[in-house]
C-alpha cells in the first residue's frame, strides 16, 4: 500500500470529488498462471493505470494489491482517465493468455478527509459500484453520469443499466456503463444482489476496513468447502461474513443465503432453520428436516452463511453431511470456535488494526480509527479526526483493543462528549449501549461476552474469572500457580476458552505457551471474579506467583542468557505492575518488597528507571516487612538512584541496607551490602572532595568484602570488589595504572562467574581509563567489545553509557560530525530511559569531555537532531560503524 509519507506530500481534492476504483478480475488465477512473470505483468498494469490517472489530473490516493483508488476534482477528467486506462490495457502487448481484465467504478460525492485519506459513505459507494462490474467494464453512479452527460470525451458513450441493490448499501443505485469505442461493450449482468436469489439482510451501516480479511476469506473459499470465521464476541464476524456473501454471492448459480442461528440452542433444530432460510418448508411432512435439507441442496450451487454456530456446535455433523451432499456449494460459518470437521478451514478474526500511538499523521489509516470516525459521523455529521483530538482517538481505540463492537458503542458518545472526555470516563467493560435494533447480545460488550460465557460449564467459568487477574497474558506456568485448584483439567479448560473466543494463544519469548485476553474481556472477567467473592484470595495467589517468578528471573538477568530472561520479564511486566499495585493497597509489604527488589535490574537494563524509582520508593515506605526483604529493596532503590545519577542520594539506602544485613543477613548478603555501601560512598565522596577518613573507611569496606567473598569462593563478588576498588584508587589516589589492572582483574572474575553484565562494565572502565592514558586504540577495542555484549540484550542503560564514551572518543579525534550524531543518540536515549548516571560518568573521562561540542552549531545541529531520533538499534550501528582514523588519532 502507498505509504503515509508519500501521500501526505500530495494535495487531495476536497469538496465535490469523483472517486475511481480499479481492480483486476480473477487476479488470483492470473497470478497462478503467470507464475514468475507476475511481477513484470503487474508492473506494466500499474504503469498503464497510473499514467492514465495522472495524465488527467487525478491523484492516486492509495494502491492495494492490484487495485487503485484515485480522486479527481473533475468528473470529466475521471471519465477520461478510466476510458484511457481501458484503452491502454487493451492495446498493450501482453503475454499470450495473460492479459488482465480490469473492472472500474466511478462515483461523485463529498471528498471528506480523515487525516490524509478519504472517509465517509461516498468512498464506500464508489468501491461497491466498482465491485459490481466485470473485467474490462467501466460503470458509474448517477451523480457522475449527470455531471458528464454533456461533456463526454470523443469516442465514449453512456448506457443506463438501471437500478441495482449493491452489497453493503442500504438503497438501490442507478448504474450507468461507459461504452468506449473499439472496446468490449457487452458484459454479463452486474454483480448485484438482484442477479442471484438471496436473503441477505440489508445493512444499515456500511462496511469499514477489513479489506485484507475480506480478501483472505474470499481466497479461502476458492480452495476450501467450509470456511469458519472464528473470534471473540464483538470482532465483527457476522458483518465480515455478510460482506463476503454480498461480494461473491453472484458467483453461485442458485444464490447466497444467510442462516441466523442466534435464536437456536438445540442442535437438532439447525436443519429446519436452514430450510427456512432457503424458503423451504421447515417441517417437510413425514421426512426428517435433515434428510430434506440434504436432498434440497444435492444438485444446487449456493453459498450458505451459517451465523453464530458456537451454541449449536454439536450440529457440525450437519455441515459435514452438506459438504458431501452438495459438492458445488460453499459454506461460510461464523463461530466463537471451530467446527472441527475435515473440510473446514478456520480463519481467526483478530480485532481491528490499531494505530501507532506515535504516528498521529497515519492514525486515520488504521481500520479501528476509520470505524470510529464513520460511526461517530453517523451521530454527529460534523465530527472529524483533527490534530487536536487524534491522540485521544488513538488512545481510545487502543484502550478498546480495536474491538469493532466496543468502538461502535463508544463512538455513539460523541453526540454528548468530546473525545478526550470520553477517554477519561471510559470503562472498557461497559463502553456504551448500542442501538435498539441490534441483537441484545450486541448492545453492550458485556452482553457480547456473556453470550460466550453462558455457554461454559461452571468450572470453566471460574477459570475464566480467575484469568482476569493476569494483565497482558501469562505463561502456562503462572496460570497453573493461580488456577491449579479449579475443578477442571486446565489444558481442556483453556482450550474451551480459546474455542469460545474468550482467550487467545499468543507467541511468547522462548516458544513457551502463553495465553491472553483482550483488555475489554479481561475487565469483564475481573467483574465476574469480584462477584464470586474470591477476588482477594486470587489476587494474592497472583502476587505470590509473580514474586517467586521474578526472583527466579532475577537470578539469570546478568548471565549469558540475560536477553532471553529480560524478554521474559518484558512479557510479564504488566503482571508485575498489577501485582505491585495490589500489594501496596492491601498491605502485603513483604511480598511487595521482594517483588520490587527482584525487578530492579530489569527496570535498569530496559530503561524503566523512572518507574522503578517510583515503585521502590513506594514499597520501602510501607509499614512492617521482614528486615532482610527491606534491605534488598533498599539496595535496589540505591541502585536506581545511582543509575539516575543521584549519587549522593544512593548513600543513605545503601548504608541502611548494610546495617540491616549486618544484623540479620548471611555472609553473602553482608558482602553485597558492603560493596554497595563502599561504591556509593566512594563515588559520592570523589565528586564532592574526599577526606582521608572517608578514604580509609572505603578501603576498609573493600578489604572486608574481599575477605568474605574469597572465603565463599564467589568469583562474581570478587569481580565487584575489583571493579569498585578500581574506581576508588583512581578517585582517591589518582593511580590510573593500578585502576586499569583492577578493571582487567574484574573482567576475569566476571568471566569465570559467567556474568556478562559485569564483564561489559569492566570493559567500559578499561575503555575509559585507556583513553585517559591516550591509548585510543585500546579504548575503541574495549568499547566495541562491551557494546557488543550489551546491545543484543537491548540494555538501554548500558548503551547510553557506551554511546557517550564513543561520542567523547570521536570528539577527541576531531571527528565532530560523528561526535554530534552519537551525542544526540546518547542524550535521546538518556532522556527516555532516565539513565542520568551518564552525566556523572562523562565528567570522569578526563580530557575527553564532550562538553566542548556545541550541538547548536548550524553545521552540527542537524546531525545532533538526527541522533536524538535514533532507535537503540540505529544508535548502536552508528557507534559500531567505521571509525576512520579515530583509533589512531593522537590524544588531546
Amino acid at each position: 500500500m502507498t505509504t503515509t509519507a508519500s501521500r501526505s506530500r500530495r494535495r487531495l481534492p476536497t469538496g465535490t470529488v469523483t472517486f475511481l476504483f480499479t481492480d483486476v478480475e480473477g487476479s488470483t488465477r492470473l497470478l497462478e498462471a503467470a507464475a514468475d512473470r507476475w511481477p513484470a505483468l503487474l508492473a506494466d498494469h500499474d504503469r498503464l493505470v497510473r499514467d492514465a490517472i495522472t495524465r488527467h489530473d487525478g491523484v492516486v490516493v492509495k494502491t492495494e494489491g492490484d487495485g487503485f483508488f484515485a480522486a479527481f476534482a473533475s468528473a470529466a477528467d475521471a471519465v477520461s482517465a478510466a476510458a484511457d486506462a481501458q484503452r491502454a490495457i487493451t492495446g498493450h502487448d501482453w503475454p499470450a493468455g495473460l492479459a488482465p481484465r480490469v473492472r472500474m467504478g466511478l462515483h461523485t460525492g463529498l471528498g471528506l478527509l480523515g487525516g490524509d485519506d478519504y472517509v465517509g459513505i461516498d468512498v464506500h459507494r464508489a468501491a461497491r459500484i466498482s465491485a459490481a462490474a466485470h473485467g474490462g467494464q467501466v460503470v458509474m453512479s448517477a451523480p457522475t453520469a449527470a455531471l458528464v452527460d454533456h461533456d463526454l470525451p470523443d469516442g465514449v458513450a453512456m448506457r443506463d443499466l438501471g437500478r441495482h441493490q449493491l452489497r453493503g448499501l442500504s438503497r438501490a443505485e442507478r448504474i450507468f456503463q461507459l461504452d468506449v469505442e473499439g472496446l468490449e461493450h457487452d458484459f454479463p449482468a452486474l454483480r448485484s444482489l438482484e442477479s442471484v436469489p438471496n436473503n441477505l439482510p440489508v445493512q444499515v451501516t456500511h462496511f469499514v476496513g477489513r479489506r485484507r480479511e475480506s480478501a483472505r476469506v474470499r481466497e479461502l473459499l476458492e480452495s476450501s468447502r467450509v470456511v469458519t470465521i472464528t473470534g471473540t464476541g464483538g470482532t465483527g464476524k457476522t458483518r465480515l461474513a455478510l460482506q463476503v456473501g454480498a461480494e461473491i454471492g453472484a458467483r453461485f448459480r442458485d444464490g447466497v443465503y444467510f442462516v441466523d442461528l442466534a435464536p437456536v440452542d438445540d442442535p437438532d433444530v439447525v436443519p429446519s432453520q436452514v430450510l427456512r432460510a432457503l424458503g423451504e418448508d421447515s417441517a417437510p411432512g413425514n421426512r426428517l428436516p435433515r434428510d430434506a435439507l440434504l436432498d434440497r441442496l444435492a444438485d444446487r450451487e449456493v453459498l450458505l452463511i451459517l451465523d453464530n454456530f458456537e451454541q449449536v456446535i454439536a450440529a457440525a455433523s450437519v455441515v459435514a453431511d452438506l459438504v458431501t451432499a452438495s459438492p458445488r456449494s460453499r459454506f461460510l460459518v461464523t463461530s466463537r470456535g471451530p467446527l472441527r470437521i475435515a473440510a473446514e478451514q478456520e480463519m481467526p478474526l483478530e480485532p481491528m488494526q490499531l494505530p501507532d500511538r506515535h504516528d498521529a499523521v497515519g492514525a486515520a489509516e488504521s481500520d479501528a480509527v476509520a470505524l470510529f470516525l464513520d460511526r461517530a459521523m453517523a451521530v454527529r455529521p460534523d465530527f472529524a479526526v483533527t490534530p487536536e483530538n487524534v491522540e485521544a482517538v488513538t488512545e481510545l481505540v487502543r484502550g478498546l483493543d480495536g474491538l469493532p463492537l466496543a468502538i461502535e458503542l463508544v463512538a455513539s458518545r460523541v453526540r454528548l462528549l468530546p473525545v478526550p472526555e470520553i477517554l477519561a470516563r471510559l470503562d472498557p467493560a461497559r463502553p456504551g449501549t448500542g442501538t435498539i435494533d441490534l441483537p441484545e447480545r450486541q448492545r453492550t460488550i458485556e452482553g457480547a461476552i456473556a453470550w460466550s460465557h453462558d455457554l461454559l460449564d461452571p468450572p470453566v467459568r471460574e477459570l475464566f474469572a480467575r484469568l482476569g487477574v493476569f494483565a497482558g497474558g501469562a505463561d502456562l506456568e503462572q496460570i497453573e500457580r493461580v488456577c491449579d485448584d479449579v475443578d477442571v483439567d486446565l489444558l481442556s479448560g483453556l482450550a474451551e476458552l480459546v474455542d469460545q473466543g474468550l482467550l487467545r494463544q499468543v507467541a511468547a519469548p522462548g516458544g513457551r505457551a502463553r495465553f491472553r485476553t483482550l483488555h475489554v474481556i479481561r475487565e469483564v472477567a475481573l467483574l465476574k471474579l469480584e462477584a464470586s467473592g474470591t477476588g482477594e484470595a486470587i489476587h494474592r495467589r497472583h502476587l505470590q506467583a509473580y514474586v517467586d517468578w521474578a526472583e527466579e528471573v532475577a537470578a539469570h538477568v546478568l548471565g549469558e542468557d540475560r536477553s532471553a530472561w529480560l524478554d521474559r520479564f518484558d512479557a510479564d511486566h504488566d503482571n508485575v505492575r498489577t501485582a505491585l499495585d495490589w500489594a501496596a493497597v492491601h498491605g502485603e509489604t513483604d511480598l511487595a518488597l521482594r517483588l520490587a527488589a527482584a525487578s530492579w535490574r530489569f527496570w535498569q537494563s530496559r530503561g524503566h528507571l523512572y518507574e522503578g524509582r517510583s515503585r521502590l520508593e513506594t514499597v520501602v515506605s510501607l509499614p512492617g516487612g521482614e528486615p532482610r526483604n527491606r534491605a534488598r529493596a533498599l539496595e535496589a532503590l540505591g541502585g536506581v538512584y545511582w543509575w539516575q545519577g543521584e549519587i549522593d542520594r544512593c548513600v543513605g539506602p545503601y548504608r541502611e541496607a548494610l546495617a540491616i544485613q549486618r544484623e540479620f543477613g548471611g555472609p553473602a548478603e553482608i558482602a553485597n551490602a558492603i560493596y554497595n555501601a563502599a561504591i556509593g560512598q566512594s563515588v559520592a565522596a570523589a565528586s564532592t572532595g574526599a577526606t582521608e577518613e572517608v578514604r580509609r573507611e572505603v578501603f576498609a569496606l573493600y578489604d572486608e568484602g574481599e575477605a568474605i567473598y574469597r572465603g565463599l569462593g564467589d568469583e562474581d563478588g570478587l569481580g565487584n570488589i575489583a571493579w569498585g576498588l578500581g574506581q576508588a584508587v583512581a578517585d582517591f589516589d589518582d593511580d590510573q595504572a593500578r585502576a586499569l589492572r583492577l578493571f582487567h582483574e574484574s573482567i576475569e572474575h566476571y568471566r569465570h562467574a559467567g556474568d556478562e553484565f559485569g564483564m561489559g562494565w569492566g570493559m567500559f572502565e578499561v575503555a575509559v581509563f585507556s583513553a585517559r592514558v591516550d591509548d585510543l586504540e585500546t579504548a575503541w577495542e574495549y568499547l566495541e567489545h562491551g557494546l557488543e555484549l550489551f546491545a543484543p540484550h537491548r540494555d538501554v542503560s548500558a548503551v547510553v553509557m557506551f554511546l557517550s564514551l564513543a561520542a567523547a572518543l570521536a570528539q577527541a579525534a576531531d571527528d565532530e560530525e560523528r561526535a554530534a550524531r552519537l551525542l544526540g543518540a546518547a542524550r535521546g536515549l538518556r532522556n527516555s530511559s532516565g539513565t542520568r548516571i551518564v552525566d556523572h560518568e562523562v565528567t570522569r573521562i578526563r580530557g575527553l569531555s564532550i562538553d566542548e561540542l556545541d550541538p547548536t552549531r548550524p553545521d552540527l545541529a542537524p546531525l545532533y537532531r538526527a541522533g536524538m531520533e535514533m532507535s537503540l538499534e540505529e544508535a548502536v550501528a552508528a557507534a559500531l560503524g567505521p571509525t576512520g582514523d579515530v583509533r589512531s588519532a593522537p590524544g588531546p
